[in-house]
């Protein structure tokens, strides 16, 4: 794909549908509402799609109940009133120089785009709603196999399916073939093993969890929505990048990254993040320009000339063909590995995923032990089951992990590996539960680590999808979030990183420099002129408050409905902890040293090296439009 330019343009992915129905998810109850209602009144966000719409909507005839003289709300009213928009507050028209990221509305996925990847049993169970956990009646059995290998015995689980078959499933998004399953996602052995067996494949005890739903993630009304909407948000934001539209794009609710292809997992229904990626990776049309010799008659046919021939005897020609990404990057900076993401593609030569955790036994998720634990550590720690070379990498990280720490990854590891894959796009789950006061109380980062680490994959200059995941303290979700957008907008101030609370960390050896600082002013909040109790009333425009161009650290929390729960400083900044970094400098090296060694082994494979001969030919041909 092409090189994004200095001037990204970043696509936002959200509607009134989608805030209510993420809403529901019983890990993060209301966190929607607050991540969206904060962006909108920090002036982030552009409803100009929204406004199109609905001044479309006005000029159509009156020809049903559902015109616009009717009383249907429209898609920019409900917006409003789930962001808690206040319209006693007349915003002010943004300055010129004020970016903005677009509004898109997210297009629910279909039955065929979420059996891309997930069995058809599971997502029809999903659709239950609240009676998905009751199973007495499963479609297919589970089979198990024995395998005999060096005198010892592996049970193995299989499916039986009734009329299905996971062959059968090989449709992917809108119903194209778009990608190959076998190489694309396979099951990775040793997967959501749990009970008294420590072999391979999955073991659950009983047919009431045969789809995950319950402990962690019990069957809610609304849940078949939340499915398709969660998903349809990945998928729309996907497919904004794959199409040029856009060169960021940001899914919040998203990056539901534990869910199986056949179970739920960790808070995850669905894997938006496999669906998003699969997306990406769907062929399409596009126009491709070349510089081609004028005698070149194969090259010249079906193709429009551009212009004449030059002094070299040359023609520019343009010409449609089919292209699809090659290599897609996935990195997840959650606090919990990416386990389903990392299953759905752990022998695909096409998408590599980088998993930045923390790892510690009993820490979720929890797997069996490594079948030749001589051989491999247990899965998600430094030697996990993979060996040098494969396209799934774990960067686990230990008990306290600060600002340095994940800084240090992102600059040399994560630098490292991106040399040896060389992504033409990359994918982001950006979980905040690693920051400091987030109730999983693990790690200490602060809102300016999750900043430098997202700046550091922006200035690639490649396609990226951001995508949400954990974070359970959810004003510190929206504050980081909100952040993040504004950082991809150009608006977030580089003056000041988050103060750290240094005195309890272990310091490295060679830290890393912050970006260089710039000054702007700081940003002002409104104030109330009053309240109103009717929710339906909309704002003269769709912009939110007066801002300036940038935001920081201690810019205050505009006022808005959920204003009481920023307190007691009200600003956007979210600080360190005080917890020892136990990551110290022996846990770095032995890193460093097994992810080289990986990246050796990776970047001296076959299918690597045609790829990139491929790409620097098309690059010296042409360029893609």
């Amino acid at each position: 794909m092409s090189v994004v330019s200095q001037d990204p343009r970043v696509a936002y992915v959200v509607s009134a549908d989608l805030i209510r129905y993420s809403d529901l998810l019983p890990s993060n109850p209301g966190r929607s509402s607050r991540v969206h209602s904060l962006a909108y009144h920090l002036g982030l966000l552009d409803l100009s799609l929204l406004q199109q719409a609905e001044d479309d909507r006005s000029e159509e005839p009156d020809t049903s109940l559902l015109s616009a003289t009717s009383g249907t709300e429209s898609e920019l009213a409900k917006f409003l009133q789930a962001v808690a928009a206040d319209s006693d507050l007349e915003p002010a028209e943004p300055s010129q120089t004020q970016k903005t990221a677009t509004v898109y509305r997210p297009i629910p996925a279909t039955r065929s785009q979420l059996t891309g990847y997930h069995h058809v049993d599971f997502i029809q169970q999903l659709g239950k709603g609240i009676e998905a956990g009751d199973l007495e009646h499963p479609t297919r059995k589970r089979v198990k196999t024995h395998h005999t290998s060096n005198g010892t015995d592996h049970v193995q689980c299989r499916y039986a399916d009734h009329g299905n078959s996971d062959n059968s499933l090989e449709s992917s998004v809108e119903g194209e073939n778009s990608h190959d399953s076998q190489d694309e996602m396979h099951l990775r052995p040793a997967s959501s093993v749990k009970g008294q067996s420590r072999h391979r494949g999955y073991k659950r005890s009983a047919a009431k969890n045969q789809f995950g739903l319950q402990d962690d993630c019990p069957a809610f009304d609304g849940l078949g929505d939340h499915v398709a909407l969660v998903a349809g948000a990945a998928i729309t934001a996907a497919d904004l990048i794959a199409t040029g539209e856009a060169d960021i794009a940001i899914a919040w609710d998203g990056g539901r990254h534990h869910a199986k292809k056949d179970a739920a997992s960790g808070f995850c229904y669905v894997n938006d993040a496999v669906l998003a990626i699969l997306a990406l990776r769907k062929p399409r049309r596009v126009n491709v320009t070349a510089t081609v010799p004028s005698d070149a008659t194969n090259e010249l046919k079906g193709a429009s000339i551009t212009s004449g021939i030059s002094e070299n005897n040359f023609k520019v020609v343009t010409k449609t063909t089919i292209k699809r990404i090659e290599r897609v990057m996935y990195l997840d900076l959650d606090l919990h590995w990416g386990d389903g993401v990392e299953e759905a593609f752990y022998t695909s030569p096409h998408v590599l995923t980088m998993s930045i955790h923390h790892f510690a036994p009993g820490f979720f998720p929890c797997y069996a032990a490594s079948s030749n634990p001589a051989r491999f550590g247990p899965p998600g720690s430094m030697n996990c089951e993979g060996g040098v070379g494969s396209t799934s990498l774990s960067v686990p990280l230990l008990l306290g992990a600060s600002d340095d720490s994940l800084q240090r990854i992102m600059q040399t590891i994560f630098q490292s590996v991106v040399e040896g894959w060389d992504p033409e796009a990359i994918v982001v789950q950006c979980g905040v539960d690693g920051l400091a006061g987030d109730p999983m109380s693990v790690w200490n980062l602060s809102a300016s680590a999750y900043i430098q680490a997202v700046r550091t994959v922006l200035a690639l200059r490649k396609p990226t999808l951001l995508l949400g995941g954990g974070g359970y303290n959810s004003p510190n979700a929206a504050r980081c979030w909100s952040l993040l957008a504004a950082a991809c907008l150009g608006r977030l101030d580089h003056e000041v990183s988050s103060p750290k609370r240094t005195a309890a960390t272990r310091p490295h050896d060679e830290p890393v420099a912050v970006t260089a600082p710039s000054s702007v002013d700081q940003y002002s909040s409104p104030t109330r002129s009053g309240s109103s109790n009717d929710p339906h009333q909309i704002p003269k425009t769709v912009h939110a408050t007066k801002t300036d161009d940038k935001l920081s650290y201690s810019s205050p929390i505009p006022d808005h409905k959920f204003w009481p729960e920023y307190g007691p400083d009200y600003t956007m900044e979210v600080k360190a902890g005080a917890t020892i970094d136990q990551n110290d400098e022996a846990h770095f090296e032995a890193l460093n040293k097994h992810i080289q060694k990986h990246i050796a082994v990776l970047a001296a494979r076959p299918s690597n090296a045609a790829t990139r001969t491929s790409k620097s030919s098309s690059a010296v041909a042409g360029s893609a439009s």
